[in-house]
């Protein structure tokens, strides 16, 4: 396992490491976080499998008193979900399912960090996830999600969660959201998360009978190093699970759908909710359009925008994928990273700072709102804005 001190003794980890884990079959399981390889599929043929996009209604628990009251919201969306998975695999071919991102919950309002864990956290794996598994099991399918997670590891805090179940029912990875507002990151418990579950960890990628599989969700899209440290361990397919207000192209967000495929020469899924009934605001800001890309960007399927929809679904070639990456040349994006080159301004620049919450957990999103008007200071540092 890569830890942190491995990490800062390597000048040149980042490109060393990207070769070694992008060819890297090991199985890695550290901890409860999980990304494991079943049957690595380097040198067999992986057969033509099916995406489908889950577009489905968030319903929200902040209304909630307690936590009795926020679980039935959330096996009552579960119902649902088992509903459309039903109707959703069809045929003899392996389909992946994919879930919007928080569907289950919602997100965090006025909620303090300890009534957010009380009332809507849950462990996963656990019961509210074991229905998915079950339901892998029975359509024998893969399936992808988003929740809030608490871990008894991390007391106090929550994070943002994606994670994959595949066929046996079984999870398979897990990701913790790493550019986040509203939770906990792995970022703000940097030196503590590398050192307990390395570089594997924290960017899990699973190595499966579908090719390999990666996971981020929504506004994680905005920013290429997410996607590209997935590419590096070897990633073909990156699930995106979001939230996001889909055809206005708020922040460029169906824009940079596209630029990340393109860019990582890699399918993107991109699973959003189509709406929040009894939300603080309007139902249909989060208004589907999910989409599924190909290695070029472009558009494979999409669903309506809003409504609830599971059609947005395409076959999905790995094998064609693998030959095209194998080819020299200048459509070749992935060969031709250089690097070296870019390390030292990366080495050099600081912004958002990291182990915030280290030595505690994070009480209130108004210190998130501290943490970044120090940032804002150290950019001026930089050199990249001026106060």
């Amino acid at each position: 396992m890569i830890t942190r001190r491995s990490l800062l003794s390597a000048a040149t980890a980042l490109s060393a490491g990207a070769s070694s884990l992008f060819n890297s079959s090991k199985v890695v399981k550290a901890d409860n976080h999980l990304s494991r390889n079943i049957n690595p599929t380097e040198n067999s043929t992986v057969e033509p499998w099916v995406a489908v996009c889950m577009q489905v209604y968030t319903h929200i628990v902040n209304r909630t008193n307690n936590r009795e009251d926020a679980m039935k919201i959330v096996h009552k969306s579960l119902d649902r979900w088992e509903e459309l998975a039903r109707a959703a695999v069809r045929g003899t071919q392996k389909h992946l399912l994919l879930f919007p991102e928080f569907a289950l919950q919602g997100f965090p309002l006025k909620e303090s960090a300890e009534e957010w864990i009380d009332k809507a956290c849950f462990e996963i794996p656990g019961p509210e996830t074991e229905r998915l598994q079950k339901l892998a099991q029975e359509l024998k399918c893969y399936i992808g999600a988003n929740s809030y997670e608490k871990d008894p590891d991390w007391p106090g805090r929550y994070f943002n969660v994606c994670y994959l179940i595949d066929d046996s029912g079984d999870i398979i990875l897990k990701y913790r959201r790493i550019n986040t507002v509203h939770t906990c990151s792995p970022h703000d418990i940097l030196d503590q998360y590398l050192d307990k579950y390395g570089v594997e960890g924290t960017f899990p990628v699973a190595k499966t009978p579908l090719g390999n599989l990666a996971m981020f969700p929504c506004g994680e899209i905005m920013y290429p190093e997410a996607a590209r440290m997935f590419t590096f361990r070897g990633a073909e397919v990156l699930l995106h699970p979001t939230s996001d207000s889909g055809a206005d192209d708020r922040w460029s967000w169906q824009s940079a759908k596209k630029v990340r495929a393109s860019e990582n020469m890699a399918y993107l899924i991109s699973a959003n909710s189509t709406g929040m009934p009894a939300a603080f605001r309007g139902v249909n800001d989060l208004a589907g359009l999910s989409r599924i890309f190909d290695w070029d960007g472009r558009i494979l399927a999409q669903g309506p925008s809003p409504g609830e929809s599971v059609r947005c679904s395409s076959l999905i070639d790995i094998e064609a994928l693998r030959r095209l990456r194998k080819i020299p040349g200048g459509g070749n994006r992935l060969l031709r990273q250089r690097l070296e080159i870019y390390r030292p301004l990366y080495n050099q620049t600081s912004m958002y700072p990291a182990n915030q919450f280290a030595d505690g957990p994070m009480d209130s999103k108004a210190r998130i709102m501290e943490i970044q008007k120090n940032a804002i200071k150290k950019m001026a540092e930089a050199g990249i804005i001026e106060l």
